[in-house]
């Protein structure tokens, strides 16, 4: 069975984050001016890290860190705590508004049937809108029961779901700590997709597999 990871593996998660937080200004400035006026998007990043680092609990799942964040932000304002779910889904929307890397529709479409399929992400993309969801057979997204990347939860929680040894998954993931190293010190054969030609450092430890293109990962996967 195959396990991707999603943000910067199938899409650049920067240009989506970008545009929510932009939203999510703007949302602000119509419908709680006091904190547009007292902010900028340069501040606002700074009090949620600041509000992250008094509630280390929440870490592990971005919903919960965002959502506790704009209840502090809106509370500390005059606002009611309420406000937070709308704000959120402003929030959330324009971050699942992603553009997919050419060939991953056709990379999902030739693994479908040949291979059991899940996500194991860090992050909270809406497969749903941005239309993938479908492709999976298990989706598996770090929360407050399910413990983020590097750690083997949701790793471990895959190879139970599918009933497969380490050796026989293979996740696929960008990031050297988070995909390839904790897939490794998960038992899972780990498939480094390195597009931007980093450079391997750990000399105790390597991908299974390295690649530079998700055409590189069909061929692979062929």
């Amino acid at each position: 069975m195959v396990s991707f990871d999603l943000d910067d593996t199938f899409w650049d998660c920067a240009p989506a984050i970008a545009n929510a937080e932009h939203a999510l200004f703007e949302w602000h400035r119509v419908h709680t001016p006091r904190i547009a006026s007292d902010h900028t998007p340069e501040t606002l990043l700074e009090f949620r890290v600041a509000i992250r680092r008094q509630y280390p609990e929440l870490a592990g799942c971005v919903t919960a860190t965002r959502l506790n964040s704009l209840r502090n932000l809106l509370v500390k304002h005059g606002y009611a705590a309420e406000l937070a779910e709308e704000a959120f889904e402003v929030f959330y929307h324009e971050r699942s508004r992603v553009v997919l890397y050419p060939g991953v529709i056709e990379l999902l479409e030739s693994l479908r049937g040949r291979f059991g399929l899940a996500a194991i992400t860090n992050g909270n993309a809406d497969l749903e809108q941005i239309g993938i969801a479908g492709f999976f057979d298990k989706i598996y997204a770090a929360d407050l029961e399910l413990l983020a990347k590097p750690h083997p939860d949701m790793f471990h929680r895959c190879l139970q779901h599918f009933d497969v040894e380490g050796h026989e998954m293979l996740h696929v993931g960008d990031n050297k700590v988070t995909d390839v190293q904790g897939a490794i010190d998960a038992g899972v054969r780990a498939l480094w997709f390195n597009q931007h030609g980093a450079l391997w450092e750990s000399a105790d430890t390597a991908p299974h597999f390295q690649v530079e293109s998700i055409e590189q990962i069909h061929q692979l996967l062929s």
